[in-house]
């Protein structure tokens, strides 16, 4: 059969076209799909890495309440006096509730008189006890004070410092209560009326059997303390507030009470 010479049979048909560019489309896909894929990995340093450690909770160290007077505030901030001194050489943190002039009876309703220039009144010991109890769970109490009531009878001084005593420990139960026998650095060899017989009174009084009573002026004894006193001539200056602290330590870790780990 004759080939009909109105078509040229060596022209590829479109659709064969068509076809034969689907196909390289396809190959070349399906090559792509087949080539190995790498995922970059980053290299870190064993010194740069960061590892994730517990928390540990800072260590707490015991408080120290100071319930005291003129002699306890010190000549300057309330960190700096010599009770807050001594506690920082304990390990402890020092909590200082002193007002200059009061005492167990002085500043109470017997003799009330104004303090923070007239913004406030005077109180006691005593007075001072149930606010401070609503507001510090210290675990070590110590009172010093007494130098202002002695204006009062001793019986009256015996029995509202045995009071103090009483309700402090009625407050914190389970602090260790220290009693600190007052006296002067200018004369410290007056023990004020307050001797050992005194004290023996005061704990069987106050039912705090354990009490811990310490003396640290009476190491001044026979000692000239004149450059350890304030120009007021009554207060410690600073050099005698350092003294006072050193003191202070040496007769707490005499007593039993040993500085906090």
């Amino acid at each position: 059969m004759a080939a009909d010479p109105g078509v040229d049979v060596r022209r590829p048909r479109r659709i064969d076209v068509a076809l034969a560019l689907a196909a390289v489309v396809a190959v070349g896909g399906l090559g792509a799909a087949l080539r190995p894929q790498y995922t970059p990995v980053a290299t870190v340093s064993p010194s740069a890495a960061e590892v994730p450690r517990p928390q540990l909770s800072p260590p707490t160290r015991p408080t120290a309440l100071v319930i005291g007077d003129a002699y306890t505030s010190g000549s300057g901030l309330a960190e700096t006096s010599y009770w807050c001194a001594a506690a920082t050489r304990m390990g402890w943190l020092c909590k200082l509730a002193a007002e200059p002039g009061t005492g167990y009876i002085s500043g109470g309703t017997a003799n009330r008189f104004p303090i923070d220039q007239g913004t406030g009144k005077s109180t006691s010991f005593g007075e001072r006890i149930p606010n401070l109890g609503a507001t510090y769970k210290p675990d070590v109490v110590i009172l010093d004070g007494g130098r202002n009531d002695m204006f009062a009878p001793p019986g009256t001084r015996f029995e509202v410092t045995a009071s103090a005593i009483w309700q402090a420990h009625q407050t914190w139960p389970n602090a260790r209560l220290v009693y600190v026998q007052p006296r002067f650095l200018t004369r410290p060899g007056d023990d004020l009326g307050v001797n050992a017989e005194t004290v023996d009174r005061l704990k069987e009084a106050s039912g705090v059997k354990d009490l811990v009573v310490i003396d640290p002026i009476l190491t001044f004894k026979d000692t000239d303390t004149k450059a350890l006193i304030s120009p007021d001539g009554t207060n410690p200056n600073r050099e005698g507030e350092q003294a006072l602290a050193s003191a202070l330590a040496k007769a707490l870790a005499g007593s039993g009470i040993p500085p906090a780990t």
